[in-house]
């Protein structure tokens, strides 16, 4: 049976398309080396339209507001230019509210569309394209640590990696974010106050790694300016033993932090990337493999969510759990040497 993987590594090659959200320009190379803020791609995003009401605005009829008009369709105008007037004793005019191009007009109204903005797409980390996807973007190939999460904001930043807390059990308040949290990514443990989330706003982190965080604070942490990544669980986790030190001992360099959501369909997930100067390149970071006797794994239901451990059995047919329930099940070996009978929809594998 294959499962999905989490990867807790300090070293593995890590592949990732970047991508535009609308068909544009790549400009990046095949094989070209990038750093995390050099620009691969660029397209114009999707125009929006402005329905202006010359003949309210002038006070005029339909008909006679439509005699009035200075703009054509498919003129370019600036924002402030005159659509129709003037007229009457006090000169009334109607301005054009935005820049754009006049798409339709008649009947007192005119439709407007938007100048379109452009959008510059970043590599996020530094590596090497490898692959170019037309009109679209690239794949970035880079070595280093990959320590991937369940949970993230939807933000993505990059910044420098800093570590507040001695140990991976210590709760993360506001008390320990001081000018060493200030514009880099934290790397904490856990969070149970809103004043935690909160401080780090003031001191504008580009980051925050968490092993846990309090259910309740998700719409806050929804909210926040910065990402915010969970590693582990919902609740006082401490930030597990493989991911902790991997993260703290690369304190200062440059990592990416792509607190997306979690998206099965797209294969993506919240994930932190610290790229390494190395040269060779070990084995590809994969998100399925099998499971086995001895793969490490992490349970991801209560009453042992969260809780890393190795598969000991995978039992023959189905088992009946406390609740009645007649599940495929496997007996896992916790990292505290306590033996859990856990159903196989509830494991996930880990890679460290």
């Amino acid at each position: 049976m294959q499962l999905s993987v989490t990867h807790f590594q300090p070293l593995t090659t890590i592949r990732r398309e970047r991508l535009l959200p609308f068909a544009g320009k790549v400009l990046a190379r095949k094989g070209q080396k990038v750093q995390a803020t050099d620009v691969v791609a660029e397209c114009e995003l999707t125009s929006q339209f402005v329905l202006v009401e010359y003949a309210r605005g002038l006070g005029l009829s339909p008909q006679q507001a439509d005699a009035c008009v200075q703009v054509k369709v498919g003129m370019d105008i600036e924002k402030g230019d005159v659509i129709a007037g003037p007229v009457g004793m006090m000169k009334r005019l109607v301005r054009a509210p935005y820049a754009g191009r006049v798409m339709l007009m008649g009947d007192g109204q005119l439709l407007l569309r938007l100048k379109s903005q452009p959008f510059s797409l970043r590599a996020g980390f530094e590596g090497t394209v490898v692959e170019l996807i037309a009109d679209r973007g690239v794949i970035l190939q880079t070595v280093g640590v990959l320590a991937q999460g369940i949970w993230g904001n939807g933000l993505v930043a990059n910044g420098i990696v800093a570590a507040v807390l001695g140990k991976a059990d210590e709760e993360l308040t506001e008390n320990h974010l001081d000018q060493r949290a200030q514009n880099a990514i934290v790397i904490g443990s856990y969070v149970t106050t809103d004043r935690t989330l909160e401080k780090a706003a003031t001191l504008q982190i580009r980051g925050l790694v968490l092993g846990g965080l309090e259910a309740t604070l998700i719409p806050l942490a929804e909210k926040m300016p910065y990402p915010i990544l969970v590693l582990d669980g919902f609740g006082p986790y401490p930030m597990n033993p493989y991911a902790f030190p991997v993260l703290v001992t690369n304190e200062r360099r440059e990592a990416y932090l792509s607190a997306e959501k979690w998206d099965a369909l797209r294969g993506t997930r919240p994930e932190i990337i610290i790229p390494l100067p190395v040269e060779d390149y070990p084995a590809e970071s994969h998100p399925i493999a099998e499971l086995t006797v001895g793969v490490s794994v992490r349970i991801t239901r209560k009453p042992y969510c969260g809780r890393i451990g190795k598969v000991e059995k995978l039992l023959s047919g189905k088992a009946i759990l406390p609740n009645g329930l007649s599940v495929q099940a496997a007996q896992v070996r916790l990292a505290d040497d306590e033996v859990v009978l856990s159903p196989i929809a509830n494991l996930e594998i880990v890679e460290t």
